[in-house]
């Protein structure tokens, strides 16, 4: 029985070193065109960080669990000073007390700011909280997101898709309203799905869904719609909104990669079986997640006031040549559709 047990020690010993590489081949041929402008962004040190944010304030959308923690807990550890938002203020506590047990004397400031994206007037009622504090930010990441909860209602009280409402309509309130909280020459890192490839599907781009006239049916249906709508939302800034048309902020947009958070559950065996198999493949922890994003965020290879795309390896990225006329088609219909939700409830007034 114990040669058995060693043979098959072997075999997957031999499968795990395999399979390490091939997977991430993989991932890397879902990619879209390199940025041969970026290239790769190098790993900063605490030390080289610090050098970087040390003493300016940073925001974190999302900060309290997964990509966003991480991110916080980094910059933290570089002696920035860091306002956490999010819904739960019990999540928000736990989040600044974790990060101030690992900053020690780094000096930093770590606070908490309850707030949600989820809706128009509750993403509206985060702008007015930011910016009616006695602080500017110089750094801010955004990383709040969700995935279809197919046991409950699937739309807001808006009547959008929760999961669009708060990865396309929400982030573009605050990315719209960012003049009002964030310095100029402000950073803006916006953690989704940046740096892929569109698959054959992405004719899977809906504007009934977007607008809430009927459901998504699947994981892979609502990815490709908040995905896709949260790209041409950017570009539509970069083309209609001043704050960024006038050279303001410098904004990139990132891919997480594959990492260890609850974000998925609820999705099914297939998926949560295929999660439990690549994460431990191919995933990277929180905290290394987070010193990436914070590498990225103060990078000096970015595109200076303008949008810089960069995948979960750290390499620069075009866009991917297909999404040239999905944008076109709908960036004039997605940005009234957008501006329209800005001005249309009254939110208790």
């Amino acid at each position: 029985m114990s040669k058995w047990k060693r043979i098959i020690g072997v075999l997957v010993a031999i499968f795990a070193i395999s399979a390490r590489p091939l997977l991430n081949h993989l991932l890397w041929l879902q990619k879209a065109p390199p940025d041969e402008k970026v290239g790769v962004i190098p790993i900063l040190s605490n030390k080289d960080l610090s050098s970087l944010v040390s003493g300016k304030n940073a925001l974190l959308i999302g900060g309290t669990r997964g990509v966003g923690f991480g991110t916080a807990q980094a910059l933290a550890k570089a002696g920035a000073h860091v306002t956490i938002v999010g819904r739960s203020k019990d999540s928000g506590e736990r989040a600044v007390s974790k990060i101030q047990d690992v900053c020690g004397a780094s000096g930093s400031v770590v606070d908490f700011v309850q707030g949600d994206i989820g809706t128009v007037c509750s993403a509206l009622e985060l702008v007015d909280r930011l910016a009616s504090r006695d602080r500017r930010y110089d750094l801010a990441v955004v990383s709040a997101g969700i995935f279809p909860d197919w046991t409950r209602p699937l739309q807001n009280e808006d009547g959008i898709d929760k999961s669009i409402a708060i990865t396309v309509v929400g982030r573009f309130l605050v990315y719209r309203n960012m003049h009002r909280f964030m310095n100029d020459g402000a950073r803006i890192l916006n953690v989704l799905n940046s740096g892929d490839k569109l698959p054959p599907s992405a004719g899977l781009f809906d504007r009934d869904i977007i607008e809430g006239k009927r459901d998504v049916t699947s994981l892979i249906e609502a990815g490709m719609n908040f995905g896709i709508g949260e790209e041409i939302m950017m570009d539509s800034l970069f083309r209609y909104d001043e704050s960024y048309t006038n050279r303001k902020f410098t904004m990139v947009s990132t891919h997480p990669g594959i990492l260890d958070t609850d974000l998925l559950n609820g999705q099914g065996v297939l998926v949560d079986i295929l999660f439990k198999i690549t994460v431990p493949l191919v995933g990277i922890s929180v905290e290394d997640c987070g010193v990436l994003q914070s590498s990225i965020l103060v990078s000096e290879k970015l595109h200076q006031f303008g949008l810089t795309l960069v995948d979960h390896f750290g390499y620069g990225r075009i866009r991917d040549p297909a999404f040239a006329d999905l944008i076109e088609q709908h960036r004039d219909w997605l940005w009234k559709f957008l501006t329209a939700m800005e001005v249309g409830p009254s939110c208790g007034k």
